[in-house]
């Protein structure tokens, strides 16, 4: 039996045939004729494709605003003749206006490297190109610095990444405040609520707050050197925990701790007032080692 192709050839030449689909809006059939690496060795010697690669287009686009069915078929159809001309096997080829226009479509889409080197001239692509390099070198870089920290033991990096435990000056003052008052207790900066406080309390926790405790810490916790278990909790407080997104993380660790049956201090500095007296006499009022 003749194959289905041979009959087109006999009946019809395949640049007719890909403009009676775009005409019928046949894009199953369209991208089946493309797809055919002898159809693409005809359609390559064809002066009617130059009419069909040039409607393409201006024909899809007209085909969206009239139907607007949200599917993506005719995204799927132009980019497979962009993948197809770009074969490096393909005998498939565009002429250099044709390939913009598809080019410029499919970039509109959906931005890709592979469409945004088509369109050399187009300030959007050029950019999105200049984006796409620049993260690549990061990237690289990243890597490059991954393998530098690849060190063995006895060796050392140029590389420093330690860092103060503070991550302000008042987490500082609050620190060397209660180490002067409790010489003889546990102070933990900046520690992670999940070494404080059992992670079974996640049960009872909506899943939001539950993220939040593995990604929380605390400012200071002050914990007994007997009996090692924590006794006293501090949240330093200011202008920036107003803010309504940080103020949700605040309803949050206020949460946590109340489901846990502690108490959180939270403390802000007044102005004109010493902050390492002022946490001198809150830990005074307020612990009992």
């Amino acid at each position: 039996m003749m194959k289905n192709k041979h009959f087109i050839s006999n009946t019809m030449n395949i640049a007719e045939e890909c403009l009676k689909c775009l005409q019928n809006k046949n894009w199953t059939q369209l991208n089946t004729l493309l797809s055919d690496n002898q159809n693409s060795l005809e359609l390559a010697e064809s002066p009617t494709f130059n009419i069909f690669e040039n409607i393409l287009v201006d024909e899809i686009k007209r085909y969206e605003s009239e139907v607007d069915d949200g599917n993506n078929e005719l995204f799927i159809v132009v980019a497979r003749i962009f993948q197809i001309h770009e074969h490096k096997e393909s005998s498939f080829e565009m002429s250099a206006s044709g390939e913009k226009k598809i080019a410029r479509y499919l970039f509109d889409k959906n931005p890709q490297v592979n469409y945004a080197e088509v369109l050399t001239d187009d300030i959007d692509a050029q950019e999105f190109l200049k984006n796409h390099q620049n993260k690549v070198k990061s990237i690289i870089d990243t890597t490059r610095i991954s393998a530098n920290l690849n060190v063995k033991v006895g060796e050392y990096n140029d590389l420093v990444f330690d860092k103060e435990i503070f991550n302000s000056p008042q987490e500082k003052e609050l620190f060397i405040a209660a180490r002067k008052v409790l010489p003889d207790s546990i102070l933990l900066p900046n520690t992670a609520l999940s070494t404080i406080i059992d992670s079974k309390i996640c049960k009872i926790l909506d899943p939001q707050t539950a993220t939040f405790f593995y990604k929380s810490t605390l400012d200071l916790c002050i914990v007994n050197s007997q009996t090692f278990y924590p006794e006293l909790f501090i949240e330093l407080d200011s202008s920036w925990h107003d803010i309504p997104k940080n103020n949700q993380n605040d309803i949050k660790k206020d949460k946590i701790f109340k489901k846990a049956g502690l108490k959180l201090y939270r403390l802000r500095k007044k102005e004109n007032k010493d902050m390492a007296e002022i946490f001198e006499l809150f830990i005074n009022e307020n612990y009992v080692n």
